[in-house]
């Protein structure tokens, strides 16, 4: 192999790496973004709980001491299941973002394989080159 064909597979093995390190970079962005909004659901669905408790209180309050009609506690149990509803769907919807989470870590685990992978094929065409030139010298 010439030193010219080296040196043209070496720059295709650059961008090679140049472009698995922009990947790396991207899905390292996705998984910040990602457990920023992970954050952010952990604290709405604290909010969520949080209400639910006042709300429940106050429907406890509204109704403590009174005998209550069949229809008035049909209505009681729909706005508790209601409240419990919503509770779950959050918990749910951050189950989920913990599992993306997972996911994203082995998409950054892969990005940084190949990334590595890359440039060790550029360092060792570099050391080819090099012991190359010194055999033409």
């Amino acid at each position: 192999m010439s030193l010219s064909e080296l040196e043209t597979l070496r720059r295709l093995r650059r961008h090679r790496a140049d472009r698995a390190e922009r990947a790396l970079r991207e899905a390292k962005r996705k998984q910040q973004a990602l457990l920023a909004h992970i954050d952010h659901a952990q604290a709405a669905l604290e909010q969520t709980r949080q209400q639910q408790v006042l709300q429940s209180a106050q429907l406890l309050s509204e109704h403590q001491g009174q005998v209550v009609t069949l229809q008035v506690l049909k209505s009681w149990t729909a706005k508790e299941h209601t409240l419990s509803a919503d509770t779950r769907r959050e918990e749910d919807s951050l189950q989920a973002l913990h599992e993306q989470t997972q996911a994203q870590v082995i998409e950054v685990h892969h990005a940084q394989k190949q990334a590595s992978q890359c440039l060790r094929q550029v360092e060792k065409l570099q050391e080819l080159s090099a012991l190359l030139a010194q055999e033409v010298s």
